[in-house]
């Protein structure tokens, strides 16, 4: 029984021992150091000190606090860069649409500028002096008919309103001391506003109101 016994144990080493002709295990020799992988962040590192060793000496030593700089000062230039930019076209913009704007104003402007065949010329307040030095006023109102339609802008109605009032003031003695004080400053009136306005383009006056007190 111990035989049989044996000859299982023989019969188990015989199997589990590798064969002779097997190539030995792979493993580190003795006296060698075990072989050490490199981490990716070491690879990257010496590709990174390679790459750069090209564009410096030899014998200086590469600098993390240099990269580290290039990190920073690259991106900050490409924001100002970028702020400028954008600042210039904002400002651009800005110019281009206060432009459109006003061009919009002025042809609005002329646009709504009356067409009329007469135009009404109130409450003047003129001051007159008479021979004895004493002043008068003459309260009126002005009404003026064109020969055709006409563009009355605000500065020609500033113009009309001032040859009106210098009319008056011209002949103011006149205007105190005759009975036709009213058509002397009609007279007046035409001679002065066909300089301004043309020959041809006035038809008429009239006095609406016409008070001197």
């Amino acid at each position: 029984m111990a035989r049989r016994v044996d000859l299982d144990l023989l019969e188990q080493d015989a199997s589990v021992a590798p064969p002779q002709d097997a190539p030995p295990a792979s493993g580190p020799e003795p006296g060698q150091a075990p072989e050490v992988r490199a981490s990716l962040r070491f690879r990257f590192r010496n590709i990174l000190q390679n790459t750069l060793a090209r564009f410096k000496r030899p014998d200086v030593a590469f600098n993390w606090k240099s990269l580290l700089r290039w990190k920073v000062l690259v991106p900050a230039g490409a924001a100002v860069a970028l702020l400028v930019s954008a600042s210039a076209v904002y400002v651009l913009t800005q110019k281009q649409e206060a432009a459109r704007l006003a061009a919009e104003q002025k042809s609005l402007a002329a646009s709504t500028v009356p067409v009329v065949r007469e135009a009404v010329f109130a409450d003047f307040s003129i001051d007159l002096k008479d021979a004895q030095g004493r002043y008068r006023f003459l309260l009126c109102d002005v009404t003026i008919e064109f020969q055709s339609e006409v563009t009355l802008t605000d500065d020609r109605k500033v113009e009309i309103r001032k040859i009106i009032y210098m009319s008056a003031k011209k002949k103011g003695t006149e205007l105190i001391r005759v009975s036709d004080s009213g058509e002397r400053f009609k007279k007046e009136m035409r001679s002065e506003l066909r300089d301004l306005l043309g020959e041809g383009a006035l038809k008429d006056i009239y006095i609406t109101r016409y008070v001197l007190i």
